[in-house]
């Protein structure tokens, strides 16, 4: 305790002094769990890890894409980045404006992009942790494979990490971005076809996890795929999905904001 020189406690100085010693503490704390946070981040997701910190990598800069330059030429960089003005125009024009602004790591070869994407099978990743961040692969060089990933940062930058992740079901997050995809393969004629006429449609609502989704074979999970562009598509209107994100961001549950 500290006093003054008549025996009274000098309450100021005394507060002072605690608040110091609690701001040391919590800076010691700090510092020491943030290294083991992201330590444990890296060993758990080594992929996601790198490319939330790309800025730290060996990768070159330019505008928000990032390549190595030493197995990527300009030009490709260029109709890369035309590729992604015209995705973002697409996605603009779905949701009435674009308000993501993704990163975009582009991997010119099998090894970078082994590095970087969770998912080697597929051409394109994209995380939603601390910002969005999408990972292409040579395949990747698509229109419509970067407006369908383009459309996951879009529609997690209207509802923050913790909504977008417990709160949106897996297969109305795939079958909102697969309203900007019009890849030929996932069309509604192809639909009919794979699913004898609509009568063998698989039970896309009950596919709330990825892990549900992309269960079964490659077959299996592009059907998946179709029938969630198909199941949002009959249900989508601009009105109907801002209303939807309003009521998700007030507390409602997707159940009760999606309606029957």
């Amino acid at each position: 305790m500290i006093y003054k020189s008549d025996g009274s406690l000098c309450l100021n100085t005394y507060i002072m002094t605690k608040f110091k010693k609690i701001t040391i503490r919590a800076f010691f704390i700090f510092v020491i769990l943030i290294p083991v946070a992201a330590f444990a981040h890296f060993i758990i997701f080594p992929q996601e890890t790198r490319s939330i910190l790309i800025d730290y990598s060996g990768f070159k800069k330019e505008g928000r894409i990032y390549f190595n330059e030493h197995t990527t030429s300009q030009g490709k960089i260029d109709s890369l980045q035309s590729l992604i003005t015209e995705a973002s125009a697409r996605v603009k024009g779905f949701w009435g404006q674009k308000i993501s602004t993704p990163k975009f790591i582009y991997c010119n070869n099998e090894s970078d992009f082994k590095k970087y994407s969770v998912n080697a099978s597929a051409p394109a990743v994209t995380y939603l942790k601390l910002g969005s961040v999408i990972v292409l692969s040579r395949e990747a060089m698509n229109l419509d494979i970067i407006a369908h990933e383009i459309s996951h940062a879009e529609l997690y930058e209207r509802l923050g990490f913790y909504k977008f992740n417990y709160k949106i079901p897996s297969w109305f997050k795939h079958g909102i971005a697969m309203q900007n995809d019009y890849r030929n393969y996932y069309s509604l004629d192809t639909l009919k076809v794979r699913s004898d006429n609509f009568k063998n449609l698989p039970d896309i609502k009950s596919f709330t996890s990825d892990r549900q989704f992309y269960s079964g074979s490659q077959e299996q999970i592009m059907l998946n795929y179709m029938t969630a562009k198909y199941e949002v598509e009959n249900w989508y209107t601009k009105e109907k999905l801002d209303k939807l994100i309003e009521d998700i961001k007030s507390g409602k549950t997707f159940d009760e904001a999606f309606g029957k």
